[in-house]
């Protein structure tokens, strides 16, 4: 009987500490994933580890390392749909540091707060523990995520029939919303239009007033286009009936992108498809 306790509790630690790291490694890189895939690929990695500890016959740094780190490498794999070894290790590292992360955290709790190392044993209070430690962690991510101005990435206009592939500015600065839809507006260059005249369809302008420095209103000729492919880590992200805007003026001085991309299309995924 106690040692059903003790491995029903093994598994609960180990299932909600890995929700926590992945939930925070979805944050870090942005990944479109469901909180099904996360939900599931934690519990098989938090039973896995438990089953290998119980097999005779395996040396225990198989058991207690290398097995654990294949498994991690294995789940994140499925969980994320990654496609290429150097993304898989990425993020297995990430998941590592988090976890060192976590561990360094709960080490300095339990030896300096006598109530807590009193009850370590307690899996709700190391849970608790690692939820703190989780807001704690998610907290500095939004953060730092928000002073991010600089990067670039690849963006693929696609409709009719077409796709055309530019650089992009993800740019936290970008407030700019269609008036009536409230979707996000990303800003293109106009020469990306003259070279792909098919997205400008009469019947999907829109009309986008903006707000800029040297002029207090102005308003920009839009349109909405059938799908975006925002390419993240090595992986795209599909955004269906985004709106871009049109600028006349150029948007880089040194042409190193064509676009200046909305921020929201880069999070983990909109509300409506149903993803963190």
């Amino acid at each position: 009987m106690v040692y059903e306790v003790y491995v029903d509790s093994l598994f609960l630690v180990n299932f909600v500490m890995n929700l926590y790291l992945y939930f925070l490694a979805a944050k870090t890189l942005k990944r479109t994933v469901t909180r099904s895939r996360i939900f599931i690929g934690s519990a098989v990695a938090a039973v896995i580890p438990i089953l290998l500890l119980l097999l005779p016959g395996f040396p225990i740094w198989l058991k207690r390392f290398v097995g654990p780190v294949v498994i991690s490498m294995v789940t994140t794999t499925v969980i994320f749909r990654l496609k290429t070894i150097e993304t898989v290790f990425r993020i297995t590292g990430y998941l590592m540091i988090y976890a060192l992360v976590f561990g360094g955290m709960m080490k300095f709790l339990l030896s300096g707060f006598s109530f807590l190392a009193e009850r370590q044993k307690n899996v709700w209070y190391i849970l608790g523990m690692g939820m703190i430690g989780y807001q704690v962690a998610a907290w500095w991510l939004e953060q730092t995520s928000g002073k991010q101005t600089t990067e670039i990435c690849k963006v693929r206009l696609c409709g009719y029939g077409r796709e055309m592939e530019v650089e992009a500015l993800i740019d936290t600065g970008n407030s700019l919303r269609e008036p009536i839809s409230g979707k996000p507006v990303s800003i293109v260059d106009k020469e990306v239009l003259d070279r792909f005249p098919e997205l400008r369809i009469p019947e999907k302008l829109k009309v986008i007033p903006y707000h800029s420095v040297g002029k207090t209103n102005g308003i920009m000729e839009g349109y909405e286009i059938p799908e975006l492919l925002v390419k993240i880590s090595g992986e795209s992200i599909p955004w269906q009936g985004a709106v871009v805007a049109i600028s006349k003026n150029g948007i880089s001085a040194d042409r190193r992108y064509q676009m200046i991309l909305h921020p929201d299309l880069c999070k983990e995924a909109s509300k409506k498809r149903g993803v963190i």
